[in-house]
């Protein structure tokens, strides 16, 4: 049977606008335009028959879900292994590093895996971070260079084999200072 999945970033934040980088630990809440962002998101979602949201535990995720769903009532799911990860996108020569990468990304596809399997339902949500949609993506077979705000990745899963289907950006473009690599 196939199955959709649909990894999407929060919509913009303050802490995005001016180039804080959080990390874990900090919880950032929604700008007007990262609201504008995941209400342009909803329309994507719209006819598309949601069953259920796993998301991050930090409010930008959330808010961005609940707005992107904003219509429908779906039961939203928080996992620990969704938060925000440091991941440096493979750009380092740190072996310390590269091993927190390597974990971080481990966390991230299994809790993947582990949804895939408890969760036996058609069409499955994932609200998280630039770097955990990434990672998402990569898990499933695509590597994408970068995420942008309430960006979304819609994957099909039939028979343990991951498919891309399409992607749907906002059109509200923003420059998040936190985005830029240093």
């Amino acid at each position: 049977m196939k199955r959709h999945f649909y990894f999407f970033r929060h919509g913009q934040t303050n802490e995005n606008e001016v180039g804080i980088r959080y990390g874990t630990g900090i919880d950032a809440y929604l700008t007007d335009l990262g609201i504008a962002q995941a209400h342009k998101l909803s329309e994507f979602f719209k006819d598309k028959d949601i069953d259920v949201v796993y998301s991050s535990p930090y409010r930008r995720a959330i808010d961005t879900a609940k707005v992107a769903l904003t219509n429908k009532n779906i039961e939203i799911i928080t996992k620990d292994e969704l938060k925000e990860a440091i991941f440096w996108f493979w750009n380092t020569e740190s072996e310390e590093k590269k091993k927190e990468i390597e974990n971080n990304f481990k966390t991230i596809k299994s809790c993947l895996e582990h949804i895939v399997e408890q969760d036996k339902r058609n069409n499955i949500a994932v609200a998280s971070h630039g770097g955990v949609t990434r990672a998402l993506c990569y898990a499933c077979g695509l590597k994408v260079d970068g995420v942008k705000n309430c960006q979304c990745f819609h994957f099909t899963l039939d028979n343990g084999s991951w498919k891309f289907v399409e992607e749907f950006e906002t059109g509200i473009e923003v420059q998040n200072k936190s985005d830029i690599l240093k």
